[in-house]
């Protein structure tokens, strides 16, 4: 099962998104603004070869109509765990488009449509190193419209070096774990390896995910202990099996009226494979 790929940087710290809930102060993060949204643009390697290239979008938080995301974060905002079925995802909004341009899209660019559960998939790559630009802008989703904004894409390749690829991962329900790669030439501008763990419950529900944020160029990024404790909480007692997933990650942040935070998000989707927590 391919995981969307909503993950973003908190505008209030260079790591990860600020999930609001209920958990103590050593852990709890709140946002500031009233209002966020994330609009992505992610591309795959499928088995055969071929890549393909998603859009989607979910809204986090609109205040005033009462709806928020709820989480556990860590405090420097680097890693999130949450129950995937407590998600905003699509509240019906009474519609909009917002649109991504350049690369290797095509002309008219490829359209993210308001009230739409489902990402809309183009057989074909975004684009082709990383650095490359898109533009992107938005109407409508019940914010601001947003004028046509640069940003710029993450590498096509990650070199990743632990765990083995062909490996069970095994995570540690009171523990740490560290995952490396090779840093590779320095990118055009920083960004991201996200590493997500997302269990695969058999009652149906989307599961629990927890995802950290890591500097490409270090190498190195751990799971600290006390966010995989809170992990193994959400999931529940006895083991549990789900996939580890890896992907380059890059991020502009729109501030707009309203107390909007737009975030926009580009990935390449790098490999997945199975992990067991056990207790």
């Amino acid at each position: 099962m391919r995981t969307k790929s909503w993950f973003v940087v908190s505008s209030l710290a260079a790591s990860a998104i600020a999930l609001s809930g209920c958990i103590d102060s050593e852990w709890h993060s709140e946002r500031d603004t009233d209002n966020e949204i994330v609009f992505s643009i992610s591309q795959s390697k499928l088995g055969d070869g071929k890549t393909v290239t998603r859009v989607g979008y979910e809204i986090l938080d609109i205040r005033d109509h009462g709806w928020t995301t709820y989480g556990y974060t860590t405090k420097d905002r680097s890693c999130w765990a949450e129950k995937l079925d407590t998600r905003l995802g699509h509240p019906h909004v009474e519609g909009g488009v917002a649109t991504f341009q350049g690369a290797l899209l095509p002309p008219n660019g490829i359209a993210v449509v308001a009230n739409r559960e489902d990402e809309l998939q183009l057989d074909a790559p975004a684009w082709s190193k990383g650095g490359e630009s898109l533009t992107f802008e938005a109407k409508g989703f019940a914010m601001p419209d947003i004028p046509s904004s640069k940003m710029t894409v993450p590498s096509i390749d990650l070199a990743i070096t632990a765990p083995a690829a062909d490996a069970e991962v095994a995570l540690p329900a009171t523990g740490e774990l560290t995952v490396t790669w090779t840093p590779g030439p320095a990118a055009p501008t920083k960004e991201s390896v996200v590493a997500s763990f997302v269990t695969s419950p058999a009652d149906g529900s989307r599961g629990v995910e927890l995802r950290c944020f890591f500097d490409r160029a270090a190498g190195t990024g751990t799971f600290p202990k006390e966010i995989v404790q809170r992990f193994a909480t959400l999931a529940g007692p006895g083991d549990v099996k789900g996939k580890l997933s890896f992907a380059t990650h890059h991020q502009l942040t729109i501030v707009a009226a309203g107390s909007w935070i737009v975030y926009v998000v580009a990935g390449v989707d790098q490999r997945e494979q199975p992990f067991v927590l056990k207790r």
